[in-house]
Parts: structure tokens; C-alpha cells; sequence
């Protein structure tokens, strides 16, 4: 009687284990849809490499920020896709015999995103790929204590391209808002200089704070 009870109770327990941790996944990875409002604080510079390929490293960093407005798109297996366009500072500073040189630059900028999010409930954590394209709208040059605009100088290309790699973690309090943080690295794969004999391009370290606003109702247990 025994042996009889427990053929019938093990295979129940484990189905019943299968279909609770399959409610699990299907309500922590719910689809969900939102718009999302973002601020960042970056330290930028540049990598230059000569015509004979030496890397200088005297270049000193900028600090500096960005924002931008989005929309973003969870699966219900996980997966997240992200847009959003913004602006952001970037730059960087040089000490050459005496002289202070400075360069800040302002781009508008579109970044496309891809990921992946895993959920613990209200938390959940998260890594985004996000190609970038931007657009320069300012730009100056600093010399001691004078300013030139460059912008038009035919010295610097006006657009900039690269990837975003950005992993983070994500709160969620509620049904219909979340907070995330993203920690920001960036590589630039454009050449900054229309000088093609030498090579410069935006880098970038930084943290996103951002609020994300659900456009759909959470999804409840089945």
C-alpha cells in the first residue's frame, strides 16, 4: 500500500513543482511595454592614435552629463529592446608646453538597445548592447583661457557612431513604474578627425538613473 501511495504522490509532487515554477517565470517575465526618462553623469575622453600607430595617453578626462527619452520592451521570455534619443556631452582636456587645450562637444544621439533581463520578483537584473548614432551639434575648443567654435571648421566629422555596453539592475514598486541603474561603457568607432593620418575616438565611462513607465498592465498569475 505504501509503495502504491508513493508512485501516485511523486509524480504529482514534481508536476505540481513543474507548474509553480512555470507560473513563476510566466509572472516575472511578463511583457510588458513602457516609456522611460533618463539621466546620466559620464567621464569622457578620447583615444588618439598617430599615423604610426602609438596610443597617447596624456589625454585627461571631462566630466559630464546626458539625457534622454525612451521606450523600452520586455518578452515574456526575457528579452528586452530598447530606444531612445538624447543628448550628450562629451570631450576631453591636454597640457602641451604650457598650453591648456580643452574640446567639449554636444550630440544629439539615437541608441538602439538589446538584451536580456531576469527577474527576482521587484528586482531583476539586466544587460543591454546598444549601438549608437550621434550627431554634433556644438562644438569648441579651448585654448588657456579663450574658446573657439570648431564646429564648422572642417577639422571634425559632425556625426559619431559606436556601442553602448551596459549592465544594470532594475527595481520595480509597482505595477506600472520601475527604476533602473545602468553602469555605461562606451566605445567610439568613428574618427572624430577629418585628418585621416591620425585617429580619435569617444570614450566614455558613466551611470544611467532611469524611470521606466509602464504602458501595459502587468500580467497576474494563470
Amino acid at each position: 500500500m505504501k509503495k502504491t501511495i508513493l508512485k501516485w504522490y511523486k509524480p504529482l509532487l514534481v508536476r505540481t513543482c513543474v507548474l509553480c515554477l512555470g507560473l513563476q517565470f510566466n509572472y516575472t517575465h511578463a511583457q510588458v511595454s513602457s516609456v522611460t526618462i533618463e539621466a546620466s553623469q559620464n567621464i569622457t575622453n578620447f583615444m588618439f592614435e598617430d599615423s604610426l600607430g602609438n596610443i597617447d595617453d596624456n589625454y585627461k578626462p571631462n566630466y559630464s552629463g546626458s539625457y534622454a527619452l525612451g521606450y523600452r520592451y520586455q518578452s515574456k521570455g526575457g528579452l528586452l529592446f530598447t530606444s531612445k534619443i538624447g543628448m550628450r556631452t562629451a570631450g576631453a582636456s591636454y597640457v602641451y608646453d604650457a598650453i591648456n587645450y580643452g574640446w567639449n562637444f554636444t550630440y544629439s544621439e539615437v541608441r538602439l538597445g538589446l538584451g536580456y533581463n531576469y527577474s527576482f520578483g521587484k528586482l531583476a537584473a539586466h544587460i543591454l548592447v546598444q549601438p549608437y548614432f550621434g550627431y554634433l551639434l556644438k562644438a569648441e575648443q579651448n585654448l588657456n583661457n579663450e574658446s573657439f567654435d570648431i564646429l564648422n571648421s572642417n577639422e571634425i566629422y559632425n556625426i559619431d557612431y559606436g556601442l553602448f555596453a551596459s549592465p544594470g539592475i532594475n527595481f520595480t514598486p509597482s505595477e506600472f513604474v520601475s527604476i533602473y541603474l545602468d553602469l555605461n561603457y562606451m566605445h567610439g568607432l568613428g574618427n572624430l578627425e577629418t585628418n585621416t593620418s591620425q585617429i580619435s575616438n569617444n570614450r566614455l565611462f558613466g551611470a544611467t538613473l532611469g524611470v521606466a513607465f509602464s504602458l501595459t498592465k502587468k500580467e497576474n498569475k494563470q
